[in-house]
């Protein structure tokens, strides 16, 4: 699992990207050096939903985080179920010991995806979510050890909120009750 070592307490601006192919892309360019290398983190549950985070190898921040694939998700009544947790704002630093020599770490990770008022929530199953880290359009979710259990996608415009719920109804049957 991925793990924050570090947050700083600052203000982040992440820029959205909504496509029918990728249905969401946070870019993070004020954490990215230039022509320095990337490490990728990428999450795969047992419907081949996929999950990516960019790291750059200089600054040990997040650049990119995507929703690349939605293969099944849920509606949900209420977010309070599973988000009634403390959050606060800021920029991660991440624990690059995960990568170990391998620029790219892939993991099969049980998660399910959930949508909600706008909303769209990666929520490891077996995790308990302790607190929400705010970086601008998306929250990541952390557990005690302050390891990456989830995400939560949000601020959609009406036309971004339509683009990402027809690509994602396009790829899944939508599955009914959380």
């Amino acid at each position: 699992m991925m793990k924050i070592k570090q947050l700083l307490l600052q203000k982040i601006i992440g820029e959205k990207e909504v496509d029918f192919y990728v249905p969401i892309k946070i870019n993070f360019k004020e954490n990215d050096k230039k022509d320095k290398e990337l490490f990728y983190y990428r999450m795969f549950n047992p419907k081949s939903s996929f999950v990516e985070v960019s790291i750059n190898s200089v600054t040990n921040k997040i650049v990119n985080v995507s929703l690349v694939s939605v293969n099944d998700v849920k509606e949900v009544e209420d977010e309070r179920v599973f988000l009634n947790v403390p959050s606060e704002d800021g920029n991660p630093i991440i624990d690059m010991d995960i990568f170990n020599d391998n620029h790219i770490v892939t993991e099969n990770v049980y998660f399910n995806i959930f949508k909600h008022n706008k909303k769209v929530y990666v929520l490891q199953e077996s995790a308990t979510i302790c607190k929400q880290l705010r970086m601008d359009v998306v929250n990541l979710l952390l557990d005690e050890q302050n390891n990456i259990i989830g995400f939560v996608f949000g601020d959609f415009s009406d036309d971004e909120w339509e683009e990402v719920t027809e690509s994602i109804d396009s790829s899944v049957n939508i599955v009914p009750g959380a």
